[in-house]
């Protein structure tokens, strides 16, 4: 999996990424704790999500940096980034990546393509 998200992961500033279910499952992470260190709680992550409501998008920028928030055909895909990071080379890695997320929902399951 790590293959899968290594051109977003390698980009200068982003601090990591988490792939949720849309329970709020954590499928997959990859994160430098120094910056991002999420809740490990399925259920605090499942909150978070039902108040966000319906969204596809959504880039929240904050004083000392932003996460990106994207809807796949797995979950929710977030990414913790510094200020500076390019938002355009975001999104473009991320529509890159898009196909094989939608190829893995409808393979044989999340669970053996993310490693669960």
């Amino acid at each position: 999996m790590d293959k899968v998200f290594q051109e977003i992961l390698s980009m200068d500033g982003v601090y990591g990424l988490i792939l949720l279910s849309e329970d709020g499952k954590i499928l997959f992470e990859s994160l430098d704790n120094n910056y991002f260190a999420p809740e490990k709680s399925t259920s605090s992550w499942k909150i978070i999500l039902d108040s966000l409501d319906d969204f596809h998008e959504m880039d929240l920028v904050f004083e000392g940096g932003r996460f990106y928030m994207l809807k796949t055909a797995s979950g929710i895909l977030i990414i913790s980034m510094s200020l500076n990071v390019s938002i355009s080379m975001i999104k473009l890695n991320c529509d890159i990546i898009m196909p094989e997320l939608k190829k893995a929902q409808s393979g044989k399951g999340l669970k053996r393509f993310f490693g669960l």
